[in-house]
């Protein structure tokens, strides 16, 4: 009774899934052999095996074409694999029974494979009748026939393997793409036996395409497109001799028969236009390649230009791209003209890197503090500095070449590293990155760049302050005494003058430019106001903790006489005589402005708030002529603050650009007004929101411990350094630094300098170094560390933010 009522059920469940199995039920072989129209198949069913596979029990749907249909197939000229793998292509493996009306749009996979063993797509367009591949259609009253073990539809042609360009012609939401292909040629190409992958536009993105060219070469359709362009085009989007399925192309660059490449991360397409194109579709598999669907024609770097260069020219490209403070030095120094009509390529800075200028000069707050003529001229030898004559693409950039400009410097191109950048005449300059390459306008190209370049020339009428000359900024304006600007009046041979190619902070400095025509005292610059003496009265006695400054920046370098410079008081007239010839054997010179540092112990004066008679400078002992610029006469703190540099990159252990990855609160950023040297930094942005631990940057792989094994136990000869900016001021917890030796020394150093001076951790809006010695951090081996090494923060509910760059060893 259990055998009957199964076989009941199991053809109750027949008849539900195929009804018109009838009382006659038959399998999918029997179906075609006792079908007149269906004999051809079943005789190339019977030659290639494949009969006894359509008797079995597994579940197949079948698009079995008519006598007619295999007539027209050529089904005689196939070889045995061949036929098999076409008969093949007709069949699917199914679960479920796939009447017509269950189709719907789309790809299906056939028991037919082309490259590596892949199956074959299918594609079924259900939006009028039901047709397959683009070819076949269901024969009426021939179809729905329930068998055994599956579905069977009549179909009145043949579902041949399709190639790439079969699949491309069967899907309508393409077919602007296959147009094209016809249209070029490459319908041939991608129909014959080589492999190819393609990543074909859909009509979407074609309709944008023609829209570009038409506005800017008026081709309304595909027939205006010269068959060269449309060539380099389309093959800019196949890719030969290789079947890339969709999960293997992410991180990968594709080389395009064209010979260009593209690259793509994740399903995203980089051309080599401004906008990236996705994949839309994956994986239509034909039996000479594989297709993806994109959504942007992709455009190679030659046709992208040409687009661009028909449209715009360099000040029209300038501002549909954002630079709008370029634009507006271009035109505060009316170059817009020249801009707008000269061939030429514009290094364009982008409105970041104005931001990043202006936060680095001193003389200059924007654009529209350069209104004096002088200060004008300035400004266009900035902008000449980033124009070159002619068009300069960036294949045409070498690692170590030059770029000539307008304003005559050249600027020295660095392709070492991942992103080109520009070297300016400016040495300490942070390079700057070409952001993006190869915008095309009319009458040249730009590319966009994220640093103002400056050239050597122009550095001190900006204000820069540089290392290598060793300016030093005024750390308080209060107790400068000589600036040529105010303080009361003063006599002697030296002028206020203001040169904006001279001037340090654009204000008045004090200039000597004369003969001294013998050995006598000759003076300098004087006053005998008490008033006058900025800072006397807060240095007083308190001479340890104040240097004397001055910037001086000498036109003709100095080998004899000296500098007397003079306090008198009632009490003391004290000299003190400043030669540096005489003790480096060398010419005083200076490579634009230095500040010159003496100590306050070796002048002479014992209370400098006692000084109520003349202070000041004179010369004598030698005839020479003497001329040079002076200014920010002053008290100042010892040293010159500001970061030190990395002495060696290989001991950097975090950059945050490289070396491996990390893990904490502490990102990676990169503000070109913030960066300590155009690269990468840590950034801290965020509430404690208690007293607990914060994690800031942490790593634990030996390997990218850089210096640990240099320093080893050696501790008294290395120091740990980082850089640090505050953007709000530090006052409470503690940082805490950990080296884990995960089976010896797990060292702990607690870095809490408010707890030291009383006073918050303030960098002032810049960035300087923190020095801690090894000697004190607690690891006897820093070899050893094989655990846990990094930063958190703890002990406060306190808003943490800051930037940090260059965690490192230093050899003292």
């Amino acid at each position: 009774m259990i055998a009957v009522l199964a076989s009941i059920t199991s053809c109750k469940e027949d008849d539900d899934l195929y009804p018109q199995l009838g009382n006659d039920p038959r399998n999918l072989t029997e179906i075609i052999s006792e079908t007149s129209d269906l004999s051809t198949l079943s005789g190339l069913l019977v030659q290639a095996g494949l009969d006894e596979t359509l008797r079995t029990t597994t579940t197949y749907t079948v698009f079995a074409p008519n006598n007619a249909a295999m007539s027209d197939a050529g089904a005689g000229s196939l070889t045995d694999e061949e036929l098999q793998n076409a008969l093949l292509n007709h069949v699917l493996s199914t679960v479920t029974a796939d009447f017509a009306s269950t189709f719907t749009t789309g790809y299906l996979t056939t028991l037919a494979t082309g490259p590596d063993g892949n199956n074959l797509s299918l594609y079924v367009n259900t939006n009028a009748d039901l047709t397959l591949n683009g070819v076949a259609s269901l024969v009426d009253n021939a179809y729905d026939w329930g068998a055994t073990n599956g579905v069977l539809h009549t179909v009145d042609n043949a579902l041949l393997p399709p190639t790439v360009t079969d699949h491309a012609m069967a899907n309508p939401d393409y077919s602007m793409f296959a147009a094209a292909l016809e249209a070029s040629g490459l319908d041939a190409t991608l129909a014959g036996a080589d492999v190819y992958t393609v990543f074909a536009p859909n009509n979407s993105a074609f309709e944008m395409f023609m829209t570009e060219v038409n506005g800017a070469f008026g081709w309304a359709t595909l027939d205006d497109i010269p068959t060269d362009v449309l060539q380099q085009v389309l093959t800019y989007h196949v890719v030969a001799g290789e079947n890339v399925v969709a999960e293997e192309v992410d991180g990968t660059v594709q080389t395009s028969v064209q010979g260009e490449s593209f690259s793509i991360t994740g399903t995203v397409i980089d051309d080599a236009s401004y906008t990236n194109a996705n994949i839309v579709l994956t994986d239509v598999q034909a039996v000479n390649g594989i297709i993806h669907g994109v959504d942007k024609v992709l455009l190679p770097e030659g046709v992208f230009q040409d687009v661009l260069s028909a449209t715009l020219n360099i000040v029209e490209r300038c501002n549909d791209r954002g630079f709008t403070t370029f634009l507006q030095a271009v035109d505060m120094v009316g170059l817009t003209s020249s801009l707008s009509s000269d061939e030429l390529t514009a290094l364009a800075p982008n409105n970041d890197a104005f931001v990043a200028l202006f936060a680095t000069v001193n003389n200059f707050e924007s654009l529209d503090e350069f209104d004096t003529p002088e200060e004008l001229a300035v400004l266009t030898d900035l902008v000449n500095y980033h124009l070159h004559s002619g068009t300069l693409l960036s294949s045409n950039l070498t690692d170590g070449g030059t770029i000539s400009t307008l304003y005559g410097d050249d600027i020295t191109v660095d392709l070492s590293g991942d992103n080109p950048k520009l070297l300016p005449t400016f040495s300490e300059a942070i390079p700057s990155q070409i952001i993006t390459s190869n915008i095309g306008a009319t009458n040249g190209v730009i590319h966009e760049i994220n640093r103002v370049l400056v050239p050597d020339a122009l550095v001190s009428a900006l204000g820069i302050e540089t290392g290598e000359s060793g300016l030093c900024p005024v750390s308080d304006p209060s107790l400068v005494f000589f600036d040529w600007d105010a303080n009361g009046p003063w006599w002697g041979n030296v002028n206020a003058e203001n040169d904006a190619s001279l001037s340090i902070d654009g204000s008045s400095y004090g200039r000597a430019n004369f003969q001294t025509g013998g050995t006598g005292w000759q003076d300098l610059f004087w006053r005998n106001d008490a008033s006058t003496f900025n800072g006397a009265a807060t240095v007083g006695s308190n001479l340890s903790e104040y240097s004397l400054k001055f910037d001086i920046n000498v036109i003709e370098p100095l080998t004899a006489g000296q500098f007397r410079i003079r306090f008198h008081s009632d009490a003391v007239d004290a000299f003190y005589d400043w030669a540096p010839w005489n003790d480096t054997g060398e010419p005083f010179t200076t490579d634009g402005w230095e500040t010159v540092e003496i100590p306050l112990s070796v002048l002479g004066v014992p209370d400098f708030s006692l000084v109520n008679q003349e202070f000041g400078m004179a010369f004598e002992g030698a005839d020479v002529l003497l001329n040079f610029a002076i200014d920010n006469v002053r008290f100042d703190s010892p040293g010159c603050g500001g970061p030190d540099p990395v002495d060696d990159p290989s001991l950097v252990f975090f950059d945050w650009d490289a070396n491996g990855p990390w893990w904490g609160n502490v990102n990676a950023e990169n503000d070109a007004a913030i960066s300590l040297d155009g690269t990468n930094y840590g950034r801290a942005n965020f509430q404690t929101g208690g007293t607990g631990w914060q994690d800031l940057f942490w790593r634990n792989d030996p390997s990218t411990f850089n210096g640990a094994s240099t320093v080893g136990s050696n501790l008294g000869a290395y120091v740990l350094k980082f850089d640090i900016y505050t953007i709000e001021p530090l006052s409470a917890g503690q940082f805490r630094i950990r080296f884990n030796d995960s089976d010896g020394v797990d060292a702990f150093y607690d870095w809490a300098p408010w707890n030291d001076t009383g006073e918050p951790l303030d960098t002032e809006g810049g960035w300087t170094t923190i020095s801690i010695p090894c000697s004190v951090l607690g690891v006897p081996d820093f070899s050893l560390v094989d655990a846990e090494f990094g930063m958190a923060f703890e002990g406060a509910d306190v808003l943490l933010n800051f930037a940090i760059d260059n965690v490192r060893f230093e050899e003292l």
